[in-house]
């Protein structure tokens, strides 16, 4: 019979990096909410080596499938084709995986939302001000003398 147990340890991995990948969105939820730009570009950061390993996985995962000759399969034919024991003990992993992507994309898209209506109100309020009507000091306060006038000085 084949051994799942490389199989297995790939599996709980996936379930261990989709732990990690729901703390860093959650943290970057409440950063957004909060309006922490630069935490929601460290988690960005955080989320993209978990992206390199989850595609580390995913390889390691095909290959022990394709070991199993069960190349391409879906993890459900995977439990019917597996021996009965094998089964029942993937049958609970399989079921925390999926568990823990769903909780993954629940988190991650209300942190796109959030991120989106932030930007949506920079724009609006970009759009209210109108193009170059303020300037700016170097250390980022807004001017308050209006050097326009200089220009429509009689003087010049």
């Amino acid at each position: 019979m084949n051994d799942f147990t490389a199989f297995t340890k790939v599996i709980e991995e996936f379930i261990t990096l989709f732990d990690h990948l729901i703390s860093i969105e959650q943290e970057k939820l409440d950063a957004a909410v909060k309006n922490r730009v630069t935490f929601v570009e460290d988690c960005m950061h955080k989320e993209q080596a978990a992206v390199l390993q989850l595609r580390g996985l995913e390889q390691k995962r095909e290959t022990e499938q394709k070991r199993l000759g069960m190349e391409g399969f879906t993890f459900r034919r995977i439990l019917e084709e597996a021996p009965s024991e094998t089964a029942a003990s993937l049958k609970p992993l399989f079921d925390q995986l999926s568990e823990r992507v769903t909780a993954f994309r629940s988190v991650s898209d209300s942190a796109k939302n959030i991120i989106e209506v932030n930007l949506h109100m920079i724009q609006s309020a970009l759009a209210a001000e109108g193009p170059g009507q303020d300037t700016y000091t170097a250390a980022g306060k807004k001017n308050d003398n209006d050097n326009r006038k200089r220009f429509t000085s009689r003087s010049v």
